[in-house]
């Protein structure tokens, strides 16, 4: 008799401890989803905060009374600008193509490779729009005439491309990388 209920406790353990496994597989895979989907939030608001930040120089620009612009720095100015909010409209549309729900795990890493590459040509021709933004702005207002000004202009050229590498790594490649870690775990969990 005794061995029999020892059996039975057994097998009501096992069952258990199967069950556990299973609630436990679900847990971690929510947490993987939800670290996985919050690397994607941070760059999705990445670009929300570019799109302000563009929109408000874009408002701001004309309101600068005290400073005389050419109207050649105005065109490029609004041309430019409007450009790269359209481009962070598309980011943010690209982002939210990222879908654990609706996609299979073979379509995510497609589009974490397609997404790493847009990272990597981003970060080499980000530099040379800045470069070409800045040396346009020192040429047409002649700012190689002042000692100053070209202080200026170097430390704001500076400045940018180290702020836009800072961004660069510690918030595009450090989200797309705990996608990727995601997206392995998620593959390992399987």
């Amino acid at each position: 008799m005794e061995l029999e209920e020892l059996k039975n406790q057994w097998n009501l353990l096992s069952e258990q401890l199967k069950k556990n496994e299973i609630v436990n597989h679900a847990v971690i895979k929510r947490m993987i989803e939800k670290r996985t989907l919050s690397a994607r939030d941070r760059l999705i608001g990445a670009n929300v905060i570019a799109v302000f930040l563009l929109a408000g120089m874009l408002i701001l620009f004309p309101l600068a009374t005290r400073v005389i612009i050419r109207q050649e720095l105005l065109w490029i100015f609004y041309i430019v600008f409007p450009l790269l909010i359209l481009y962070s409209f598309w980011n943010i549309h690209v982002l939210y193509k990222f879908n654990l729900a609706t996609r299979t795990l073979l379509e995510l890493h497609r589009w974490i490779l397609s997404y790493k590459r847009r990272l990597q040509i981003e970060i080499w021709c980000t530099p040379f729009l800045v470069i070409g933004l800045f040396s346009s702005v020192f040429l047409i207002h002649h700012h190689y005439r002042s000692t100053l000004m070209v202080v200026f202009d170097i430390l704001m050229l500076a400045v940018s491309v180290m702020a836009g590498y800072i961004c660069y790594r510690y918030v595009d490649k450090r989200s797309v990388d705990e996608i990727e870690q995601g997206m392995k775990d998620l593959q390992d969990l399987e």
